[in-house]
């Protein structure tokens, strides 16, 4: 016969213990490396780019977007964010302005998007690298 208390508990650990290993990954930008990210370009591979400034609300809103989006959605794509003031030379090659994300796919740019902030304009860009 179960009391309370064990009851409670097992149910408890069944509940929560259970959804630990089915929680998605989100989405992890990696600081951008020019090797890397011009390999896995001319590999054909999706990226996405995010020039990011510390300093910008709608930087700050695009993160938040991306780290809110599940991983496991963007399996083999891989994510880089370009610092906006610690990276000057790459921002001019980018020509683009900070609060932009870019994706690549097939060794070329697909789409690029500055300033946006709803879910929906960041989520259009992940999606042409897929």
């Amino acid at each position: 016969m179960l009391t309370r208390r064990t009851f409670i508990s097992t149910t408890m650990l069944a509940t929560f213990g259970a959804a630990v290993p089915f929680a998605a990954q989100a989405i992890e930008l990696q600081p951008y490396n020019a090797t890397t990210v011009e390999k896995l370009i001319k590999s054909g591979k999706p990226v996405v780019l995010h020039v990011y400034a510390s300093w910008c609300l709608q930087c700050h809103a695009q993160a938040s977007i991306l780290s809110s989006l599940a991983g496991d959605q963007y399996k083999g794509v891989s994510f880089f964010r370009v610092d906006y003031d610690g990276q000057k030379d790459v921002v001019a090659m980018l020509k683009c302005p900070r609060s932009t994300v870019i994706s690549f796919k097939g060794g070329k740019e697909i789409t690029r998007m500055s300033w946006g902030t709803a879910e929906k304009d960041v989520v259009d860009v992940l999606n042409t690298a897929l």
